[in-house]
C-alpha cells in the first residue's frame, strides 16, 4: 500500500512525525507536507509554480498548501497512492471547522482525485489520548471498510482532560454556531470566538466531543 502522509500543521509537526510511525505497519508513507504551517486554509491551492524541497526518497517539504501537497503527490512523483491520511491535526476539526481546515482540505483534494481519504485530529492543548487511540481507531476503520473514494473519514480523538476514549462512535455532523465578538484597534481587528454552550444533540460530532467519545463522520465534497 502507498499512503500519502501530509497535515496543515507543517512539516515539523510532533504529531505528523507519531502518525507516520503507526501508518508504516500498512506500507510505503510518503510524507509530503507543508514547509511552514497553513492552517485554516482549507482547499486553496497555489497559482503556477510550487517550490519543494526534498528531505529523502519518500519526505518532501512543500512551500505551499495542504492541497498543494496532496497534487505534488499524486501528479509531481507520480505515485499510485491507496490512501491519503491528514494529520493528526492541532485541534478539532468539527462542525463548521471541517469548511475551514487545512487537514480536510487535503483528504477532499485526494476525494477529487478519486483516492481514499482518512483525517485525524485531537486535542489543541495536548494529544496523550491521541497516542492511546489511534492505532485502536486505525484499526477500526479499516476493519469496518469504512473508507471510500466517495468520502472522506474524519475522525476526532477526545479532549485530553478525559483520560481515555469512552469509545468510538460513527455519528452526524452538527453545526454548532461559536459565539464571535471582536473589536478594532487602531488598524487592527482583534476576532475572538467561543463555542456556544447549548446542548449539541446526541449521535453527533459535538456530542461525542462532550462526552469523550472518539468521533467517525463522512464528509463529501
Amino acid at each position: 500500500m502507498n499512503i500519502l502522509l501530509t497535515n496543515d500543521d507543517g512539516i515539523t509537526s510532533e504529531r505528523l512525525l507519531f502518525l507516520e510511525k503507526v501508518l508504516k505497519r500498512l506500507g510505503n508513507v510518503y510524507v509530503i507536507a507543508p514547509k511552514f504551517e497553513q492552517s485554516a486554509k482549507s482547499a486553496s491551492l497555489t497559482i503556477g509554480e510550487i517550490e519543494f524541497e526534498k528531505i529523502s526518497d519518500y519526505k518532501y517539504a512543500i512551500y505551499g498548501t495542504p492541497v498543494d501537497c496532496v497534487t505534488f503527490g499524486v501528479h509531481g512523483l507520480k505515485v499510485d497512492f491507496d490512501l491519503v491520511v491528514s494529520g493528526v491535526n492541532k485541534g478539532f476539526n468539527l462542525g463548521i471547522d471541517i469548511l475551514y481546515s487545512g487537514t480536510l482540505g487535503a483528504c477532499l483534494q485526494a476525494q477529487y482525485f478519486n483516492i481514499k481519504s482518512l483525517a485525524f485530529s485531537g486535542d489543541y492543548k495536548g494529544y496523550n489520548i491521541v497516542k492511546q487511540e489511534l492505532n485502536k481507531t486505525l484499526d477500526y476503520v479499516l476493519n469496518n471498510k469504512l473508507l471510500s473514494e466517495n468520502h472522506t473519514v474524519n475522525v476526532n480523538f477526545p479532549r485530553d482532560i478525559f483520560e481515555e476514549s469512552k469509545g468510538i462512535v460513527e455519528v452526524k455532523r452538527y453545526l454548532r454556531r461559536y459565539n464571535v465578538t471582536g473589536e478594532i484597534k487602531e488598524n487592527v481587528f482583534i476576532r475572538k470566538r467561543d463555542y456556544n454552550t447549548a446542548k449539541a444533540p446526541s449521535g453527533t460530532d459535538a456530542y461525542a466531543h462532550d462526552n469523550g467519545y472518539t468521533s467517525i463522520t463522512k464528509v463529501t465534497i
